[in-house]
């Protein structure tokens, strides 16, 4: 059971490179009229076997009072899930199974990654072997999808990231907004790996991937994704700059300072030939028409209206977002005690599948979803992480100006925004795997840190 444990451990490591193959093979079998359901379908069976995995890491663990802790959340999570399904059954105005059904079982798959990860660091931290794959997979990931981004943009065989306006390209990857957040959360730890690699001065090529990263973000022009990769380039600079200002041989981090001052001024200058450039300014020609359109005879319609009257930059960082969250909160006003407590399941209530609308604001649509008292169970590990890890960087914070932990705080901290800015991150199986392992390997970090007062060192990316 112990080989199990640790062949297991590595299988995690590795399963994080085959997501962008993963994506784009969906995204094939969708743009060919195929059944779409393959990429869920396997990540729900790796979802059972890691289910297993955590078991038996438990009973070879031998802590009971950990095991039953553990054991016991997964109960109540369960229990909070039947009982939620049991109620909108008898409630809700139209039921879907197979809505209600995947919808759940998706919502499983961060919790359960999410330990897993952290046991699977455990496992292979204590033969000294952690750093063989991980940030390293994250990286080749991440290289991944940039290729595939560049292959479909030359062979022009690319998805549009808004159909609507036919702007912005997401390669094969069909959802745009997992694909930008995905790359958001990600990209500080690009930048982390690749200036370690840099240490000698003389792997400048590691560079070429942050760069391809930074294309890809442009070519999908969607807001978060570039307004994340500002953030974790300007505070990589910054980082950057207190490390000169504490250098002794400062020849190596000025090489640094200038590489991450001048990738800055390339986004800058690349900016307004982009696509994030022309969704800002066709998001102001359609208020522009909207508030003519509703001086006519035809006018508007509620949405509409209430899209129109909302903060100009709010609506344009939200893409309509207020709207559906109104209509959602609506729903949940009215619901019952019940439903109240423990959700309304998938997308509140509706009359018509096609009806049926998230507010893809990943807190909000857990709430309306699992209700006050199931919300609180559901995030119970996102919240803790979030506790000891804002604990662990006022407590140690004379260490977090190192780049491992300054872009482990940038990407923990982008996933925790990105999750209420654009949605797609915790309930989309796609996306949290990359968020969750990340987390599971900052908590890691700050553990041993906590526990021994010194910065883990030997848990870092090769040299």
């Amino acid at each position: 059971m112990q080989s199990f444990v640790k062949k297991y451990s590595i299988f995690l490591m590795l399963y994080i490179i085959f997501q962008p193959l993963l994506d784009a093979l969906t995204g094939g079998m969708l743009r060919m009229n195929m059944d779409v359901t393959f990429g869920i379908f396997v990540r729900m069976i790796v979802m059972v076997l890691t289910a297993f995995y955590i078991l038996v890491y438990l009973i070879l663990n031998r802590n009971n009072k950990k095991g039953f802790f553990i054991i016991g959340y997964f109960v109540l999570l369960a229990l909070m899930a039947i009982i939620s399904l049991v109620i909108n059954y008898k409630f809700k105005e139209l039921f879907v199974p197979s809505l209600e059904i995947t919808t759940l079982a998706k919502s499983f798959y961060y919790p359960v990654m999410l330990l897993a990860y952290l046991y699977a660091f455990e496992e292979l931290a204590e033969d000294r072997i952690i750093n063989r794959f991980f940030p390293k997979v994250i990286f080749y990931a991440v290289n991944i999808i940039s290729v595939i981004m560049l292959v479909a943009h030359f062979t022009d065989t690319s998805f549009s990231s808004y159909s609507y306006y036919k702007l912005g390209e997401s390669g094969w990857f069909f959802a745009a907004n997992e694909l930008s957040a995905i790359v958001s959360i990600t990209f500080p730890i690009m930048i982390w790996y690749a200036l370690k690699k840099l240490n000698t001065g003389t792997r400048i090529y590691y560079w070429i991937s942050i760069v391809l990263a930074i294309y890809s973000v442009l070519l999908i022009g969607t807001k978060g994704s570039f307004l994340s990769i500002v953030a974790g380039t300007g505070f990589g600079l910054i980082v950057a700059i207190v490390q000169w200002v504490r250098a002794r041989d400062k020849k190596l981090i000025t090489g640094i300072v200038v590489l991450l001052a001048l990738t800055l001024g390339g986004i800058a200058v690349s900016y307004p030939a982009m696509a994030v450039s022309r969704t800002a300014e066709l998001h102001t020609e359609m208020i522009h028409y909207k508030k003519k359109q509703a001086k006519t005879k035809k006018g508007l319609d509620k949405d509409q209206k209430k899209y129109v009257e909302t903060n100009k930059t709010v609506s344009y960082l939200l893409s309509g977002r207020t709207i559906y969250f109104e209509n959602a909160s609506h729903n949940f006003a009215k619901a019952n005690v019940a439903q109240k407590l423990f959700g309304m399941g998938y997308a509140t209530s509706f009359k018509k599948v096609k009806d049926a609308k998230l507010v893809e604001m990943d807190y909000i649509d857990i709430l309306f979803q699992f209700g006050y008292l199931g919300a609180v169970i559901y995030l119970a590990p996102l919240i803790y992480s979030l506790i000891y890890l804002i604990g662990t960087f006022f407590r140690k914070f004379k260490y977090m100006w190192s780049f491992k932990w300054s872009m482990l705080v940038a990407s923990v901290a982008l996933g925790y925004g990105m999750a209420l800015l654009t949605g797609h991150v915790i309930e989309a199986p796609s996306v949290s795997i990359y968020f969750v392992s990340i987390l599971a390997y900052a908590m890691f970090n700050a553990r041993l840190l906590i526990r021994t007062n010194e910065d883990p060192y030997t848990i870092d990316v090769e040299d």
